[in-house]
């Protein structure tokens, strides 16, 4: 383990994580000022422009009402014709109406002034106005026409003129009238809603200041609205640095402009409180920070600092780790110190666990040194002792030849105790038989409190009162138990069971490697051989079956051998293959000892299913690993049928030949001496009696060879007919009179419009010579043989029929085999070949031949094809 870097320290991740929060802090503070100072601008924003509204509104309400006033003056005849006499009357009312108003006047239509009220002092009558805006406006208006803000020369005071023409009766212009009003009544106004906070400005359609809440000077150039600040934008500074949030309303029916300006620093009082809050937060989480890091430091991170450095020397070194550097964090009752008791008690545990790690290495060494068993059982003893501190123990083992586990070695207890001490495997009370059963330790803490009477009465001679027994769980070598035994009573820990256990175990494994080393050499020749086995019979039936009876692979013909469709995926329980295996196949042999016991050895047996029958043979082929340990075994199937019938027939053909060519050979041999006799003269009669029974010799010899040829032929494929219809009563006919056979009467029955067949005279012929050779061999003198034929489904069935003894059984599957002759019934002479040709030669043109189920005697039937014409049908007229 290495320094940690800085993507692993723990400050690291924790600067992160408190560099993460004041980021997430600041972004939110960040995101909530946008938009509240946007939401507090909009707000402002509104209230601005309602109260800009409200004051264009009564702006307008006023400039409205003058106009109207103006309106009325002009329609009023004496004004029209220019009454100078009448306009005092006229003028003086609508002047006293108005205290805005600061004159009234009347121009003609060169702009010249005709009259005006009031009239002193000071009178203007009789100048050219001709020059100023509203009147060149009027002259082309319609309407009542308003001027630009403009400074009074009597007053000094900003004025507007609101003009209204005057047309004659042809509608030419003809002067007009208008009032001079006074506008700071509107700076009044502004002044009165403005209040202390507030900047109204009110500007003409020039962009002249008109109108103002503040102390700035009307129609003043310095305070003229630039045509870039007609819409102002919404957050401005003035000249001393003040920011202003400013709102224009524009008066569409005058063209005048009213902007409403607020304080920024009123206005977003509370957001600027919002900010300075916020600050004072952000400083407060840094100090508070800093003081948590600097605790977190002293308090957390030095002390794991300290604790990681002492895991790193444990791990690396731990013999040799100080653990100075963390026993002052043992007196904290918080987690850290927790932790460092914690390491020192593992800094314990691990030196004893090493300790004992040295001590089975050492017995290990010892016990794997020698492989005499009896030199490996005292050290395995020796070492128990050494190992667990006890005084006394012993190795139980089975003895195979009483069947009772005893004794095999024993250290602590006496020669006399041990020699009679002995265990049935099913004797439900005893530690030791209970540990070997169920594979795990068994202990009785107090031998007077727990054990069964015996046991106690043990116990109390040997002086012990605890005891441990720990099966040896060895794959090879015989069942055993080691047993210790204490004098006082104690209950074994999980740690001293655990390293009982551990012991008992390698002890296990050294007594096996022991007995396996001995048997090393023939386990390599059995390997070899298993392999060479394998390689040689892959292309017969196939099982791969692992030490636990699962199949690994199965090919095909295994598969058919067992009777599946197809075969067993991998997995499969081969129990499954070998119990349908059973129902087909009858071995000569103990074959659950080789299919369900794993064993080797091979079993030969007949495989039936439905019709077909086949020799089989079943060969298993265990496999083992390197260290012979092992794999699973191999099943291979082999089909020994051809094997064996060639066996079969080989014997058949020897027995049959030797015999049949001996017994003719000798008489033609014994005859032909006789007659070539020089001593003796034999008489015609004689003479033509040798000659006959030569002759029948020979033909018997030709039969035979004739056989022989015919078979030959059928198993080549070379069997070539000569078919055409025939008569099957002149077939007969005359193997009726070549048989002679007078010792049988031969009755044969045929129908009279029995069609002819489609056969090869000679080769029906010698069918017909075989079953009747036969049925007069093979039965009783006398006894009757009949010869039937009928038709159905266009095949003619024959049947020949004897009174004998007729066919076993069990042999009428095998009648019709080559060579085969039925044991213990054999008569006469014979190679066993006629019914094996008969039913080459029926079956050669398309029927078939059987035995019949019905008795007494033997009936055999065939079918022969009748011959049809080119159309199609049976002639029966042929023959």
């Amino acid at each position: 383990m290495g320094k940690l870097t800085g993507s692993r320290d723990l400050r690291t991740t924790l600067l992160l994580a408190y560099g993460l929060l004041i980021g997430w802090m600041l972004a939110m503070g960040f995101s909530f000022n946008l938009w509240s100072t946007d939401r507090l601008l909009q707000d402002v924003e509104s209230s601005n422009r309602a109260l800009a509204h409200a004051i264009g509104l009564e702006t307008e309400a006023w400039l409205q009402d003058a106009m109207q006033a103006v309106e009325t003056l002009a329609h009023m005849e004496a004004v029209r014709r220019h009454d100078l006499q009448a306009l005092p009357a006229i003028f003086m009312p609508a002047f006293a109406a108005r205290p805005d108003a600061l004159m009234v006047f009347l121009l003609d239509r060169h702009g010249v002034m005709r009259y005006h009220y009031p009239e002193g002092p000071g009178s203007t009558v009789g100048w050219d106005f001709s020059f100023w805006n509203y009147f060149q406006a009027a002259a082309q208006a319609d309407g009542p026409v308003l001027s630009k803000g403009w400074l009074s020369p009597k007053t000094g005071k900003p004025v507007v003129t609101i003009a209204m023409p005057l047309k004659d009766e042809g509608g030419h212009f003809n002067g007009l009238v208008a009032i001079n009003l006074s506008l700071e009544r509107l700076s009044d106004v502004l002044r009165t809603v403005a209040g202390e906070h507030l900047d109204l400005r009110l500007y003409d359609a020039t962009g002249q200041l008109i109108a103002a809440s503040g102390p700035l000077i009307p129609l003043d150039p310095t305070f003229r609205l630039a045509p870039e600040e007609a819409i102002p934008p919404r957050l401005s500074s003035d000249p001393q640095g003040r920011t202003w949030l400013v709102t224009s309303l524009f008066l569409p029916r005058t063209g005048w402009r009213i902007l409403v300006r607020r304080p920024a620093d009123e206005a977003l009082a509370t957001l600027y409180m919002f900010q300075r809050a916020m600050l004072l937060l952000l400083l407060l989480v840094l100090v508070s920070g800093l003081g948590f890091w600097h605790l977190l430091t002293h308090q957390a991170l030095h002390p794991l600092g300290a604790i990681a450095r002492f895991s790193r020397e444990l791990g690396e070194r731990p013999a040799s780790a100080s653990a100075s550097a963390i026993l002052r964090l043992t007196d904290r009752r918080d987690q850290i110190g927790h932790l460092a008791r914690s390491l020192l008690w593992m800094q314990g545990a691990i030196q004893q666990r090493l300790n004992e790690l040295r001590t089975l290495l050492e017995t290990g060494r010892t016990v794997l040194g020698s492989l005499e068993t009896e030199e490996v059982i005292a050290t395995i003893l020796e070492q128990v002792q050494r190992l667990l501190q006890v005084r006394t123990c012993a190795l139980f083992t089975l003895d195979e030849r009483t069947g009772y586990y005893r004794v095999r070695a024993v250290q602590g207890l006496s020669p006399d105790y041990a020699r009679g001490l002995s265990f049935h495997p099913d004797d439900p009370r005893s530690p030791t038989m209970q540990a070997i059963r169920t594979g795990r330790p068994a202990q009785i803490a107090d031998v007077e409190v727990e054990g069964y009477p015996e046991l106690r009465e043990r116990a109390r001679r040997e002086g012990f009162r605890a005891l441990l027994a720990v099966p040896l769980m060895a794959r090879h070598a015989p069942p055993a138990a080691l047993v210790i035994y204490r004098p006082d009573p104690h209950q074994f820990t999980e740690d001293e069971i655990s390293l009982a256990w551990n012991f008992a175990n390698l002890a296990a494994f050294a007594l096996e490697h022991a007995v396996l080393y001995a048997r090393s050499d023939m386990l390599l020749q059995q390997q070899t051989r298993r392999l060479e086995t394998l390689i040689e019979h892959l292309h017969d039936g196939l099982i791969m079956e692992s030490r636990d009876g699962e199949i690994l692979y199965m090919n095909r013909r295994a598969a058919w051998w067992c009777g599946l469709e197809e075969p067993c995926p991998p997995g499969c329980a081969s129990r499954v293959a070998y119990e349908s295996l059973l129902q087909r196949f009858s071995p000569s042999g103990d074959i659950p000892c080789v299919l369900e016991k794993a064993t080797e050895g091979v079993i030969e047996g007949l495989w039936r299913a439905g019709n077909t029958t086949r020799d089989l043979r079943i060969q298993s082929i265990r496999i083992q690993g390197a260290g012979d340990e092992p794999l699973g075994r191999i099943l291979v199937f082999q089909d020994i049928t051809s094997e064996r019938e060639l066996d079969r027939a080989k014997s058949a053909l020897l027995s049959a030949v030797s015999h049949e060519l001996r017994t003719p050979l000798a008489a033609i041999k014994g005859y032909t001496t006789t007659l070539l006799a020089e001593d003796v003269d034999w008489d015609p009669a004689a003479r033509r009696e040798f000659l006959q029974v030569i002759l029948e010799e020979t033909e018997r010899l030709t039969r035979l060879v004739n056989n022989l040829l015919d078979l030959s032929r059928l198993e080549a494929g070379a069997l070539v007919l000569q078919r055409q219809p025939y008569p099957l009563d002149a077939i007969l006919a005359r193997v009726k009179r070549d048989l002679r056979g007078e010792s049988h009467p031969i009755s044969i029955q045929l129908p009279p419009d029995l069609p002819p067949v489609d056969v090869d005279p000679a080769r029906i012929e010698v069918v017909f010579r075989n079953l009747l050779d036969n049925a007069i061999r093979y039965t009783p003198p006398g006894t009757p043989i009949v010869v039937s034929a009928t038709v159905a489904d266009g095949m003619v069935i024959v049947r020949v029929h004897d009174e004998g003894p007729g066919i076993p059984p069990e042999h009428r599957e095998r009648i019709f085999d080559r060579f085969y002759r039925i044991p213990g019934h054999i008569r006469t002479s014979g190679a066993g070949l006629g019914l094996a040709i008969c039913k080459g030669f029926v079956e050669a043109h398309g029927g078939r031949i059987w035995l019949a189920e019905d008795g007494p005697g033997a009936t055999f039937l065939f079918t022969l094809p009748i011959w049809e014409d080119k159309d199609g049908r049976a002639d029966s007229d042929r023959g």
